[in-house]
C-alpha cells in the first residue's frame, strides 16, 4: 500500500455450516454460531466493512469511501451456504463481502472437494449471485474448474481467466473484474495473465505479497475459536502492511 493509505484487513472464508459425516475438508466450514460471534467480535472492536468497490478505489489510489476502521470479508469457492447462513447475520450486524465463484459450477457440488455430483451441498445459482450483488456485495471469479492454476499451461490458463469472466458476467448481468487464485497459488507470470484477462484486483491467501495482483487474505476455519480468531484478525491487520 501507499505510505498513509488505510489498512484493511481481508479475512477469507469458505463455508458457514456444520461439515457433513466424511468430508474431507471439514475446517473449510466456520459453524454459523462461531460466525457470529465473529461478527459480534469485529463490531465490538470498531471495524466496519468497507465496500467492495471503495475498496478497489482505494487500492487503485483513487477517491472512496473508507470506514475508520475498515475491514473487508472474503468469501471462496461459491458455497449456497454463503447465501443461507452468512448472508442474514452479516445484513445483521451491517456487513458486506466479496465472493469468489468456481464458474463452471454453479448450481453443482464441490467437485475439487471430493463431493459427488450428486451431493447435498451445493454451489450457488446465477439467481442467487445476482441477490448477493443487490445487496451491495462483489462477485468475483475463482476460475472455472479450482484448478490450480500454477500448473497449467499458459493456454489453460487464459481460458481459466477468460471463461470464468465471461460466464459469471452473463450470471449477474454485470462487468466482473475481481479475481481470487484457487489455492492461493500465483506465480508472477499467472499474476501478468490475470492482469491481461481484463481483472482489476486479485487476491491470493497468506502468501500474497501485497501487490494490486496478489492481495493477502488471512484465511479463518472452522477451528478458530476465540483466542484463534483474534490471532488470525491481527494476522490480516499485519499482512496488509505488506
Amino acid at each position: 500500500m501507499t505510505p498513509g493509505a488505510a489498512v484493511v484487513p481481508v479475512l477469507a472464508y469458505h463455508r458457514i455450516g456444520v461439515p457433513p459425516a466424511g468430508a474431507l475438508h471439514p475446517d473449510t466450514y466456520v459453524h454459523p454460531r462461531a460466525f457470529a460471534r465473529q461478527l459480534l467480535i469485529l463490531k465490538a472492536l470498531g471495524y466496519q466493512a468497507i465496500a467492495p468497490a471503495d475498496y478497489a478505489r482505494l487500492r487503485l489510489g483513487l477517491p472512496c469511501a473508507v470506514p475508520r476502521k475498515p475491514i473487508l470479508i472474503t468469501f471462496d469457492d461459491g458455497s449456497s451456504t454463503v447465501f443461507s447462513e452468512a448472508l442474514p447475520l452479516l445484513r445483521r450486524h451491517g456487513f458486506s463481502a466479496a465472493l469468489f465463484m468456481v464458474a463452471s459450477r454453479l448450481g453443482r457440488s464441490a467437485v475439487w472437494d471430493g463431493e459427488a455430483e450428486d451431493a447435498d451441498h451445493r454451489q450457488l445459482t446465477a439467481g442467487e449471485l445476482r441477490a448477493l450483488r443487490s445487496e451491495g456485495w462483489v462477485i468475483g471469479s475463482h476460475s472455472v474448474t479450482h484448478a490450480r492454476m500454477t500448473s497449467l499451461t499458459p493456454e489453460r490458463r487464459a481460458d481459466e481467466l477468460i471463461q470464468s469472466k465471461k460466464t459469471l458476467e452473463a450470471a449477474v448481468g454485470a462487468e466482473l473484474d475481481w479475481f481470487a487464485y484457487p489455492y492461493g497459488a500465483f506465480d508472477s507470470g499467472l499474476r501478468d495473465a490475470v492482469s491481461r484477462a481484463g481483472y482489476r484486483i486479485a487476491f491470493a491467501t497468506e502468501d500474497g505479497d501485497g501487490d494490486l495482483f496478489s492481495v493477502p487474505r488471512r484465511i479463518i476455519g472452522g477451528r478458530a475459536g476465540l483466542f484463534k480468531f483474534l490471532r488470525r484478525l491481527h494476522q490480516a491487520g499485519r499482512l496488509a502492511r505488506k
